[in-house]
C-alpha cells in the first residue's frame, strides 16, 4: 500500500506541474467563441483571476494580473509634498537617463505625473496626466492616459520629452475613449485597447479602428496586450482575447 500511495503522489505531482505549464503558455490554452450573452459576461466580470499576457523567448506567456501588478512596485517610497494627495493610487513608472518618470492614478479622484531621481530623493511634478501605461518607441517616451468612469470616457497618447533640462508631457494622439493598454509591433505601429475598441495607429499618426464595439466593455477590464505574427492577444478578466488582425477574427482563450 505505501508503494501505491507513493506512485499516486508522483502522478498527482506530475499532473500539477503539467497543468501549471499549460497555464503559462498561451499555445496550450483552448479556443472558444467570444462571450456575448449577459450571463457569460457577468461570470467573467466576477472571475477571481485576471489574466495578463507577455512576450518572452518568442512565446506568449500568461500569468495572473496580481503578479503583474506586484512587478510594478517602485524601488523606493515616493514621498512628495503632503499638499499633493495625488501621489497615491495605482503606480506605473518608466526608467529614463536621469531617474524615473512616475505616474500616479487614482481613477475618478485624479492623477499626476512626476520625475524622480533614481534614489527618490529629488522630484518635481510634470503634469496632471492620469497615466495608465508607459512605453518607449524609436527613442521616445510614450504613455497612455485617461479615465473611464460613470459614462465618462476620454484619453490620449502622450509623449514625455526633456526640454531645457526638464521633462514635459504633450498630447500625441487624442483617443475616442479611455485607453486600457497599448503596445507596438515590429513595424513600430501602436495597438491600443480602449474601454470599448481596438485601434491601430501607424507612424504617420493615421488611426484605423480594428474592433469598434468590444465585448470587454461589459466589465472585463483589459490589463495587457501583445502583438506577435499578426495576432493580437489581450489579457483580461476570466480569459484572453485572440484577435487575428488580417482576418478580423476574434477568439476567446481559456486555460481549460
Amino acid at each position: 500500500m505505501p508503494g501505491r500511495l507513493f506512485l499516486v503522489f508522483i502522478l498527482f505531482s506530475c499532473s500539477s506541474c503539467s497543468s501549471q505549464e499549460n497555464i503559462g503558455l498561451i499555445k496550450n490554452w483552448h479556443s472558444y467563441p467570444v462571450p456575448v450573452n449577459q450571463d457569460s459576461l457577468i461570470k467573467y466580470n466576477w472571475a477571481v483571476t485576471g489574466w495578463a499576457v507577455s512576450l518572452s523567448d518568442n512565446e506568449i506567456h500568461v500569468g495572473s494580473e496580481k503578479d503583474r501588478m506586484t512587478s510594478k512596485d517602485l524601488p523606493f517610497k515616493a514621498d512628495v509634498n503632503k499638499e499633493d494627495k495625488i501621489t497615491v493610487g495605482e503606480v506605473s513608472y518608466l526608467k529614463v537617463d536621469d531617474g524615473l518618470i512616475i505616474g500616479f492614478n487614482r481613477g475618478e479622484w485624479g492623477g499626476s505625473l512626476y520625475w524622480f531621481t533614481a534614489d527618490g530623493k529629488k522630484h518635481y511634478k510634470i503634469s496632471n496626466d492620469q497615466v495608465i501605461q508607459f512605453t518607449q518607441k524609436d527613442g521616445r517616451n510614450y504613455a497612455i492616459q485617461g479615465l473611464n468612469h460613470m459614462g465618462f470616457s476620454q484619453g490620449s497618447i502622450i509623449t514625455i520629452d526633456k526640454k531645457n533640462g526638464r521633462w514635459t508631457s504633450n498630447t500625441y494622439f487624442k483617443l475616442p475613449d479611455a485607453p486600457e493598454v497599448f503596445t507596438t509591433d515590429n513595424a513600430g505601429d501602436f495597438y491600443i485597447v480602449t474601454s470599448s475598441r481596438i485601434l491601430k495607429i501607424n507612424k504617420s499618426g493615421k488611426a484605423v479602428t480594428l474592433i469598434a464595439d468590444g465585448f470587454w466593455s461589459q466589465g472585463l477590464y483589459p490589463n495587457s496586450v501583445v502583438v506577435k505574427d499578426g495576432i493580437l492577444y489581450a489579457g483580461m478578466r476570466g480569459g484572453v482575447l485572440k484577435y487575428e488582425i488580417k482576418n478580423n477574427k476574434q477568439t476567446w482563450l481559456l486555460n481549460h
